[in-house]
């Protein structure tokens, strides 16, 4: 089972739950609109899930649901107990489906049928609503239009209908299939001919149009008026998988003898055992497995409007096998049982007569273990008994992987208690430094090194397998592209190859989730901008189709998500004279900026490119939002173009966001820390190499001219930096949004991992800090914001 699939089930089981309870409380306030509309997003979403996977069954019925929920939700039509039945009929039949996916035993088509008399009856309280909403109105079901048709077996060559009369006695299976495609189905990419074509084991065939065609001039191609008539000696389940897809626009009849015997005439044929007519001749066995079958639909819950249906249909049956042994004696009591049960709205008289009939034509064991066809056993109207709620699950099975589902709160709690172990575990150190230095008891503070080895790498691993609980992997953001892709570029005219690489890498739940708006405003810049159209592109010498790369990896306790496209690229003249234009930079930095330093101009606050305002672009909004949003997770966002070739789009993220390593720094007398991730290097400058330009402290380091900026002055502190006997000046090399600054300290100190607490109340507001730490001498140490703190000043 894939992770995407297991997520599926476990979302779809809570979703399944939160609708069953919603339904419960509307029954008990009906006209409550909030609660009517969560039950309709709840239903949406299940439908649109389920559509990801090859679950036609399961979509059918809930998107029958969702037609439903929404006429419910607009007042045309009122909440009513038996509407909450139904739906929650459709969602049993939901959860058994996803009972047989998760235990590996997925019925697929043989719920075909059941699927569409389910589909048929919600959407028959939409018709009843359309006429008035009288409730004497009922819609019929599937079961009843199959039982209504007529074969046209007088246009069968006689020799035909004998050899299937041979294959009926010798009880051989033989299906008269009446195919009718939809008027539209082509417009649903169907196509009706091949479909009856390779329809399995075909021994007879006819195509027919309608009664009256019209005027050639009149006749519209693209609708579908034509109809197939087939007989088939496949299986029943054979025939219900080839038509999975489009069960409703099929209707399979059993050939009985009663059908092909001239001699009998010709019987209303149907799909349903219950209405076969009498048949002389008929095989012990074959009628203990007619009557077993009426055994489990007696068996059924009585709770149901069509339970009087279902009652005759049981007793007509009944009637059917014993005439046809010549027992019309049993028949007057077969009638009152089934008066009686028809006055108690029960099926125990009829159950009660089957009883006292057995000793003469009870089921045999072999019979009741029989395996009779699931559709043919049920009455119009009704859910057949295996796909019952009791009939739910695979008793030999293998076991499946069991997921539990646990509270996110729960492990964000597990998260901090694990951190606070972290700092404890950091004060043992400065506990064995007092106990040698303080105390003179050197062999103490060797015996405490030792013990905090043990438990630093008890606390490292509980560490680790908490955070392996809170990861994902990416698939679950990835996933949804490949349809935003396909709808944008219709959208568009582009023709455009998605590549989704690295799916697997894991990432913590919180950045993961904070990785989906990004990625959306991305992909959505990379089509609309990026990619050409075809007849560009094509006399650009490219290939028609564009292509978009979206690649995940781990690198050094971080992921990096690589979004990239061969698409037109960035062109800098064009940033530059965008930005110009709209007074984001002035006319000196037009002439000094260079190629880089413009394409990442498109990262400024209500920057666009585009000529005109729609629904994907123009508005200023994108590339600045996905930079703010990855810059609170800490991460960063780089930016590489080439014009004419494409773009690639860089996001580095944290593997999680529980622990922070950060470099505890010193500064005017107090400590500070600085996150690992924004730390390019440390390094100590003289201070006779400090030059200055423009009234700014730069350094050459490396054949590159260094900014530096002042710890103290960025803090408002009035003291300078010091230094060391050597007379440098210890430097923290940074990266800022793709640029090195040097950041003076006046010393360095140790690499720690701390739990980051936010800054709380008034001092939330306090720019350039990221938070607080509590290290293991009991000390609070301020985390800095390198980039606040700089963009503040």
């Amino acid at each position: 089972m894939t992770p995407i699939l297991q997520q599926f089930l476990s979302e779809a089981r809570d979703l399944l739950q939160s609708i069953s309870e919603q339904l419960l409380k509307l029954e008990k306030t009906p006209g409550d609109a909030e609660l009517m509309s969560h039950l309709f997003r709840s239903v949406h979403t299940l439908k649109g899930n389920s559509g990801l996977f090859d679950f036609p069954e399961m979509s059918r019925v809930l998107h029958a649901a969702e037609d439903l929920m929404s006429v419910v939700r607009d007042g045309q039509l009122g909440f009513s107990q038996r509407l909450a039945d139904r739906l929650l009929d459709a969602m049993d039949f939901v959860a058994l489906l996803l009972d047989e996916i998760q235990a590996g035993a997925a019925g697929g088509a043989a719920h075909s049928q059941s699927s569409v008399r389910l589909a048929d009856s919600l959407r028959g309280l939409i018709v009843v609503a359309g006429a008035a909403a009288d409730d004497s109105l009922e819609p019929q079901s599937t079961g009843s239009r199959m039982a209504a048709v007529a074969l046209p077996l007088d246009v069968v060559p006689e020799h035909l209908r004998a050899t299937w009369r041979a294959a009926a006695l010798s009880a051989e299976p033989l299906h008269w299939i009446l195919y009718a495609p939809a008027s539209d189905c082509f417009f649903k990419g169907e196509d009706p001919l091949h479909q009856a074509r390779q329809t399995p084991g075909i021994v007879w065939q006819r195509v027919s149009g309608p009664g009256v065609w019209p005027p050639l001039a009149e006749l519209d191609p693209y609708q579908c008026v034509l109809r197939f008539d087939l007989v088939s000696t496949a299986s029943r389940a054979a025939l219900d998988e080839h038509f999975r897809y489009v069960p409703e626009q099929v209707t399979l009849v059993p050939l009985t003898l009663a059908q092909l015997d001239p001699s009998a005439g010709v019987a209303a044929p149907t799909s349903d055992v219950s209405d076969v007519a009498p048949v002389d001749g008929l095989s012990a066995s074959y009628l203990n497995a007619i009557l077993a079958a009426q055994v489990t639909a007696l068996d059924l819950p009585d709770s149901v409007e069509w339970l009087p249906g279902r009652l005759r249909a049981v007793a007509s049956t009944l009637a059917a096998c014993y005439r046809s042994r010549r027992r019309e004696d049993v028949l007057p009591s077969l009638d009152a049982a089934l008066a009686l049960a028809l006055s108690q709205n029960r099926a125990h008289p009829l159950q009660e007569w089957i009883e006292v009939q057995g000793d003469q034509f009870a089921p045999t064991a072999n019979a009741a273990q029989a395996v009779v066809d699931p559709s043919a056993t049920a009455t119009p109207g009704s859910v057949n008994s295996s796909d019952a709620p009791q009939a739910r699950g695979v008793e030999d099975a293998a076991p499946a992987t069991t997921v539990l589902k646990v509270d996110q709160e729960k492990i964000d709690r597990l998260m901090s208690l694990i951190g606070e172990m972290v700092v404890a575990k950091n004060g043992l150190p400065f506990l064995a430094a007092r106990a040698e230095t303080v105390y003179g008891v050197r062999e103490l503070s060797r015996e405490i090194k030792t013990q905090y080895a043990v438990i630093n790498r008890i606390a490292e691993e509980m560490q680790d397998a908490i955070m392996q609980v809170r990861m994902m992997p990416v698939s679950s953001v990835f996933q949804r592209f490949p349809r935003l892709v396909r709808d944008i570029s219709r959208r568009l005219g582009k023709e455009v190859l998605l590549t989704l690489e690295g799916e697997e890498t894991e990432a913590d739940k919180n950045i993961i989730e904070a990785l989906a708006e990004p990625l959306i405003h991305i992909v959505r810049n990379s089509l609309d901008h990026g990619i050409e159209t075809p007849d560009v592109r094509r006399a650009a010498g490219k290939p028609v189709e564009g292509r978009l790369t979206i690649r995940a990896s781990q690198d050094s306790g971080r992921v990096l998500i690589d979004i990239s496209d061969d698409g037109k690229g960035i062109d800098p003249a064009v940033i530059k004279r965008k930005a110009y234009e709209k007074g984001i930079i002035d006319e000196s930095m037009l002439e000094r900026i260079s190629d880089q330093e413009a394409v990442n101009l498109v990262f400024a606050a209500g920057f666009s490119t585009a000529a005109t305002v729609s629904d994907l672009s123009g508005r200023g909004v994108g590339m600045d939002v996905v930079r703010n949003a990855v810059e609170r997770v800490n991460g960063t966002v780089t930016l590489a173009s080439e014009t004419g070739l494409g773009t690639n789009l860089r996001l580095s993220l944290p593997l999680s966001m529980a622990v922070t390593n950060v470099m505890v720094i010193e500064s005017n007398h107090q400590i500070f820390g600085v996150p690992m991730d924004m730390v390019l290097e440390t390094v100590r400058i003289p201070r006779a190499a400090i030059r200055s330009i423009k009234n700014r402290q730069t350094i050459v380091l490396r054949n590159r001219v260094l900014p530096l900026r002042s710890l103290n002055e960025l803090l408002a502190g009035d003291l300078p930096q010091v230094s060391n006997e050597l007379d440098e000046m210890a430097t923290l090399v940074v990266q800022i949004h793709g640029e090195s600054l040097g950041i003076v300290v006046d010393d360095f100190r140790e690499v720690v991992d701390i739990i980051l607490k936010p800054m709380g109340g008034i001092l939330n507001a306090v720019p350039g800090y990221s938070g607080s730490a509590l290290l293991g001498d009991g000390s609070v140490l301020m985390v800095l914001n390198p980039k606040e703190l700089v963009t503040w000043q």
